[in-house]
């Protein structure tokens, strides 16, 4: 283009003078020059002109003759359209292609946009969902899905975690439903069919329920006779003791093991709790404090509910109710308790501490013992994960508490967060929505010159440990 310009430059030039030499020989060089400049003007424009017309009917085909300027100007507008041109049929046909390869999906794929309104599906959508491109492309997905499970998920828009729900065409199919949000605009939704897991897992938990109830008998039986056993010791040889102390331990924590299985595969088949069960978040907190301090004296136990919580009002702890099963969430923050306790030494600190942080309720366990590598954190929460074997047979631990927190979190719509740092201790934080809460509103005459001692939620309560 350079040389172009410079060709452009060189037939001005020449053009004046031209001009202006004729301008000398009729005795007025500057009417000369002006005559010539206006005449490459003139040619410059008729050029522009035609270019122009060509350029607004589409850049067809049939080029205009143009000067040597205007022709590589139009060449390099032929390479760029045919350029787009390329790229657009490239793109036309990629888009093809994995339109074609949802299509050939066993899963359903939706695309919504910002409005909620169906873009495009594939032909599974109408054997899992009922949903047809032809005859629903346009309409509103709540329309159409009205599965009061999905509706709260899809407008929620949060997707970390997909949901379930039964297939409206089919309601014996288990359908799992994944979303997710691209160009802010428009959201992905993929929809498997999970009945085969479903049922495989559902077979599971009839097994392990099964197995583990008819362990209850033998091993209460076994634990009773042990237990007399060692009730006349006076009788028994020393090593003979010895062996049975031995057995009486692990038919213990067989038997521990045991009730945690049976409790987990409760957790797994009830339905969800009911919400409008509430009690004193003090009363349970206390009671939990009361029974870890009676295995361990020494060990200081802690306490701390900060005064804001709640946003409109200021309230004591002992006003603050909780929504939610009882015995589940006591039995999850008692396994935090008693989890901190065997990886504290004896004259250790452990605090318990309740804050908002946002339109969250975090409920900390804090420890100063031992910790954990930041390398077994993902899997804390797995079934029968071990950080060390034989610290773990140390303690006696089943494997199972921190599944059953997890399991009791997420049926109240909340989840666990671990920090821990070898030698410093360790946090475990149960995030619950702030709607877990409420309070009972004291009469006037006790609300003047009320002062709540205790932790006040500034920032983050997870950023340190």
């Amino acid at each position: 283009m350079n040389a172009t310009f410079q060709s452009l430059i060189l037939r001005l030039a020449l053009s004046a003078l031209l001009g202006a030499l004729i301008g000398l020989q009729l005795g007025n060089i500057w009417l000369g020059l002006c005559a010539a400049l206006f005449g490459a003007t003139v040619f410059f424009l008729r050029d522009f002109q035609r270019f122009y017309t060509w350029l607004s009917s589409g850049a067809g085909p049939e080029k205009p003759l143009l000067s040597t300027f205007w022709s590589n100007v139009r060449d390099q507008v032929v390479r760029i359209v045919r350029q787009h041109e390329n790229e657009k049929t490239q793109l036309v046909a990629d888009v093809e292609f994995f339109k074609d390869s949802f299509q050939a999906l066993d899963s359903a794929v939706l695309v919504v946009d910002r409005s909620g309104e169906i873009d495009w599906a594939n032909a599974a959508a109408e054997k899992m969902l009922g949903i047809s491109l032809q005859r629903d492309s346009g309409e509103p997905l709540q329309n159409l899905l009205r599965a009061p499970a999905f509706l709260k998920y899809f407008e929620s828009q949060k997707f970390d975690e997909p949901m379930l729900m039964r297939s409206p065409v089919d309601r014996s199919r288990q359908l799992e439903v994944q979303a997710t949000v691209f160009r802010e605009e428009y959201t992905l939704i993929f929809v498997r069919d999970i009945t085969n897991y479903a049922q495989l897992e559902r077979v599971r938990q009839d097994f392990v329920a099964n197995v583990s109830h008819e362990m209850r008998t033998p091993l209460t039986v076994i634990n009773g006779y042990l237990e007399l056993l060692m009730d006349n010791k006076k009788e028994l040889a020393e090593d003979v003791h010895a062996v049975l102390k031995k057995m009486l331990v692990q038919s213990r924590r067989m038997d521990d093991l045991v009730n945690d299985l049976l409790w987990l595969s409760r957790l797994e088949s009830m339905p969800q709790p009911d919400r409008s069960e509430q009690f004193s978040l003090k009363g349970m907190l206390d009671g939990i404090i009361e029974d870890a301090r009676v295995g361990s004296p020494s060990v200081t136990i802690e306490l701390r509910i900060a005064n804001d919580i709640f946003r409109d009002a200021t309230v004591t702890p002992e006003q603050i109710q909780m929504h939610g099963a009882y015995e589940e969430l006591r039995a999850a923050i008692s396994n935090l308790v008693q989890n901190a306790l065997k990886y504290t030494s004896a004259d250790g600190h452990i605090s318990i501490e309740c804050s908002r942080y946002f339109n969250d309720f975090y409920l900390q366990v804090k420890d100063d013992g031992v910790g954990i590598d930041p390398v077994h954190l993902p899997r804390l929460t797995e079934r029968f994960y071990r950080v060390d074997d034989s610290r773990t047979t140390d303690t006696g631990g089943t494997g199972l508490g921190l599944a059953i927190v997890k399991h009791v979190l997420k049926r109240h719509d909340a989840r666990l967060r671990i920090r821990s740092k070898p030698g410093k201790g360790s946090t475990f934080t149960c995030v619950f929505p702030i709607a877990s809460l409420s309070y009972t509103p004291l009469p006037a005459s006790h609300q003047a010159g009320q002062a709540t001692s205790g932790l006040r939620a500034n920032g983050d309560p997870t950023a340190a440990i």
